[in-house]
């Protein structure tokens, strides 16, 4: 699997390429990858913001097991000055959201000792639990909202041969994009992120399509 070098977590969808071969893959949302090699083989990890990785595939009877970290790549961006006449209507409405959650997103979630005895610490109880089921629950629509987008049906339509709008939903449900891809990712690379899980996606409904005529 692939994880992220400082929190361990698995990262997805990296691109594993047999420089050897050509053959790629991605890793799956669990960081788990599945690719065919020779011993001595090289395979190249790439993920959009994260340095690339090369391994050569070792020595092995049938199956090698070969996890890899990968490390954020730092960037040092240029100063930007945002004008209110170039904001977008997505840009317009997440700064209208944060000044009115402002004060309810920077409120500190507070441990207090709960005594089960207290009707007051009862109370304080449910309020930091609403407090932090409203932070996570912003926090996650945010993300979402970012997500759409960029990830649109327009973009879909672009680089893929589906013009249905039910169809795209579908396609677009079966292949959700990570919030930190989508915040990394430039348009090209957007685009290819696409363009291949479509064609991994036409293979399935074609494979389906021959199993139910058999």
């Amino acid at each position: 699997m692939v994880t992220d070098a400082t929190t361990l977590k698995p990262l997805f969808p990296v691109t594993v390429v047999n420089m050897n071969t050509q053959q790629a893959a991605y890793t799956d949302v669990n960081g788990f990858y599945v690719i065919a090699a020779r011993p001595g083989d090289k395979i190249a990890f790439s993920y959009v913001g994260y340095k690339a990785v090369e391994k050569l595939k070792p020595v092995s009877v049938l199956i090698a097991t070969q996890n890899i970290t990968m490390e954020r790549r730092a960037y040092e961006l240029d100063e930007v000055f945002l004008r209110p006449d170039k904001l977008t209507q997505y840009q317009k409405d997440s700064i209208e959201r944060r000044v009115i959650y402002r004060a309810v997103m920077e409120r500190p979630v507070p441990s207090p000792v709960m005594n089960p005895a207290s009707a007051l610490a009862e109370r304080l109880s449910g309020k930091v639990q609403r407090l932090k089921r409203f932070q996570g629950e912003f926090t996650w629509w945010e993300r979402q909202k970012f997500i759409d987008n960029r990830y649109t049906a327009d973009v879909v339509k672009s680089v893929t041969d589906l013009k249905d709008d039910s169809t795209i939903t579908v396609f677009m449900g079966a292949f959700p994009m990570p919030y930190d891809y989508a915040r990394v990712a430039t348009n090209l690379e957007m685009k290819m992120w696409i363009r291949d899980n479509y064609k991994e996606w036409s293979a399935k409904k074609a494979d389906s399509t021959v199993k139910q005529r058999d």
